[in-house]
């Protein structure tokens, strides 16, 4: 426990500890162009855990799929929250779901990877794994892939938990407390590793088809020679992004894993892709825009410094922020400028990683709600 204690106490503020108890005021200084509050919030049994960045919310075809810190699966109607289906799995999850077609997959603190049904009502299978599993899986191809704690990454069958293969990457002697979530496409598995690495194997057979250190390892200190790829790749425009601590924003190619453009801007948290706009948070909490297709600044917003954001989400005419304390910002992606702010609840914790349908905006709080929001 002692290097994941020493890294959680390192990159707290990057991570945003959700038991965090110091509160922050709402912003100052600046006038709400628009009115941005909560359009419905429907209590589940359990949070978002301690971390931000570990647990997500799966919008898809009209409905929100979700695991709570208590093992209670959820999929809810988009429009008003009312629940569809509900499973309580008896699990303790340590990081957020994934769902390919009705099955859902979550890992645990104790290195079980889960597969459960919510249309049968059950737990399709369980699989135990070498280490606690701090991402979601990544889906397809009748495969699922998996990332542990201490640098292995397993490709399962979907349908029945047997390992297919796996493949192990060293890991520095300090690290960041979490991992990102593998890619499946197009017959590959990509995945970015603590070591700063991302890699690229065949989904069948596991051969690795190239690698490049997206962070490498300099300075005097451990703690300058985190590299870390914890926050989420995605892939988008036919690219794989990736970024790591103390490393860089790269945008690979993912048959060749060459860089197509990279950027000397470092962070502890994932980005978001919509089209030509790309947005990230530095590890200075400095937001960023920047053209997607070849990484040039767009626009970029040093305000919120202080208040220790999370993964940015693009939404309508906006890009979504979370703080610390639970307060939401909306950046214009125009001109960066904050033009409104609401609390996620009412007792201002941090929450899930938010994610966007365009219409509306959900979180899962540490005090069991999923809260949709809007602006007029």
């Amino acid at each position: 426990m002692w290097k994941p204690m020493i890294a959680a106490a390192v990159v707290s503020a990057a991570l945003l500890q959700g038991c965090s108890t110091r509160l922050l005021p709402p912003p100052s200084g600046v006038d709400q162009e628009v009115y941005f509050d909560a359009n419905w919030r429907t209590k589940v049994n359990g949070g978002a855990g301690e971390q931000t960045e570990t647990f997500n919310i799966v919008a898809q075809d009209g409905t929100l799929a979700l695991v709570t810190s208590r093992g209670a699966l959820y999929e809810l109607a988009q429009a008003n929250g009312q629940q569809v289906k509900h499973l309580e799995t008896g699990y303790r999850p340590s990081a957020g779901v994934s769902r390919d077609g009705d099955t859902f997959f979550f890992g645990t603190f104790d290195g079980e990877l889960v597969a459960a049904s919510l249309a049968e009502q059950k737990v399709l299978w369980t699989q135990s794994l070498t280490s606690e599993i701090l991402s979601e899986t990544g889906n397809g191809e009748g495969r699922v892939a998996v990332q542990t704690g201490d640098g292995w990454l397993t490709v399962m069958d979907a349908a029945t938990g047997k390992t297919l293969w796996r493949d192990k990457e060293d890991i520095p002697a300090l690290t960041v407390r979490g991992t990102s979530a593998p890619i499946i496409e197009s017959g590959k598995v990509i995945a970015g590793f603590a070591s700063g690495k991302v890699k690229a194997y065949n989904l069948r057979t596991g051969d690795q088809i190239w690698e490049y250190s997206v962070g490498k390892p300099e300075g005097r200190y451990e703690i300058e020679r985190l590299t870390d790829i914890s926050g989420r790749l995605v892939f988008e425009n036919g690219l794989i992004y990736s970024v790591a601590y103390n490393g860089t924003l790269t945008a690979l190619a993912p048959q060749t894993g060459r860089p197509v453009w990279q950027r000397n801007i470092s962070s502890a948290v994932g980005v978001d892709v919509k089209g030509n706009e790309l947005t990230i948070i530095d590890q200075d909490n400095v937001v960023y825009a920047l053209n997607a297709r070849n990484g040039s600044t767009l626009w970029q917003n040093d305000s919120l410094k202080e208040r220790d954001l999370a993964s940015p989400v693009f939404y309508k005419e906006y890009v979504a922020v979370l703080d610390r304390g639970g307060w939401i910002h909306l950046l214009n992606r125009t001109t960066g400028e904050v033009e409104a702010w609401t609390l996620a609840d009412s007792k201002r914790p941090a929450g899930s990683r938010m994610v966007s349908n365009d219409e509306q905006l959900f979180i899962l709080t540490p005090t069991a709600n999923v809260t949709a929001l809007h602006y007029w």
